[in-house]
């Protein structure tokens, strides 16, 4: 009789071990699925941050003019332009990177940043910075590899948005 309630009591701690390791994978998958919509919300929120920056009005004086000759920009305003563009590539890699990690990618994604990059990228001051940094490599190999093949991307599609 003993050893009958001992086979039970058995029973129920491996069963209850069981119970307790499911419920352990579901909150790490809750967890997780939680640090992904934080991460996305974090994200979003730089983009906004970055997007509403040239509503200052001295900084979009700035980005016309290094858009439309990089020359023409004084060190100072140089500099601004430059961390402005650096910002972007950086901000729009990480959409990238983020969507590529997603169980379910967002549809149109890589189409909207490849767009981005082609309108701050071609324009004279912009293709002549990409091309600077290129050359000085200040971005990571993989950050070229990925931005030039959107652009292509564009280029291919005959500028036209994707």
């Amino acid at each position: 009789m003993l050893s009958q309630i001992a086979d039970i009591a058995d029973l129920i701690a491996a069963a209850a071990i069981i119970v307790s390791l499911l419920f352990v994978a579901y909150e790490i998958r809750a967890t997780r699925k939680q640090t992904e919509l934080t991460n996305w919300r974090e994200l979003l929120q730089t983009l906004t941050d970055f997007k509403a920056q040239p509503n200052d009005p001295k900084l979009a004086a700035v980005l016309v003019k290094g858009h439309a000759d990089l020359s023409s920009l004084s060190d100072a305003e140089r500099l601004t332009f430059e961390m402005y563009l650096e910002q972007g590539v950086h901000i729009f890699g990480n959409f990238l990177k983020h969507n590529d990690a997603l169980p379910q990618k967002l549809v149109g994604l890589d189409g909207a940043v490849a767009n981005y990059f082609y309108e701050m990228l071609t324009t004279p001051g912009g293709a002549q910075w990409w091309e600077d940094v290129q050359r000085r490599k200040r971005f990571m190999p993989d950050t070229y590899t990925v931005t030039n093949t959107l652009l292509e991307k564009r280029k291919a599609n005959n500028g036209e948005p994707i």
